[in-house]
């Protein structure tokens, strides 16, 4: 079998594929106590559209490991619920111990 030749050029990395990270702050978002008393709200109010942009924005700004501890469920549940592409269909044991996390 013959040997195949190989280029000695090195390519350049995909530099320009890469997206700057820019942090989601917001200090309203950060507010654990605020973002639980609007969850509940959008509960009251049947708005499970709101329900997840209020949701996945906190959870841009949470830490999700600590907030998946205290909660008592697992920090791929938490990815989950941020993964626009999966129904967002969470079950109410999910939702209670997101909020009584929040509001502790």
């Amino acid at each position: 079998m013959a040997k195949t030749k190989t280029s000695k050029r090195r390519k350049k990395s995909g530099t320009k594929s890469l997206k700057a990270y820019v942090p989601f702050t917001s200090k309203e978002l950060k507010d654990h106590s605020l973002v639980a008393e609007t969850l509940l709200e959008c509960i009251k109010t049947g708005d499970l559209g709101a329900f997840r942009d209020v949701l996945v924005s906190h959870l841009m700004t949470a830490n999700k490991s600590k907030l998946a501890k205290k909660a008592g469920i697992g920090r791929r549940t938490l990815y989950d619920l941020l993964d626009p592409k999966k129904e967002f269909n969470p079950e109410l044991s999910t939702v209670s111990a997101v909020i009584r996390a929040l509001a502790a």
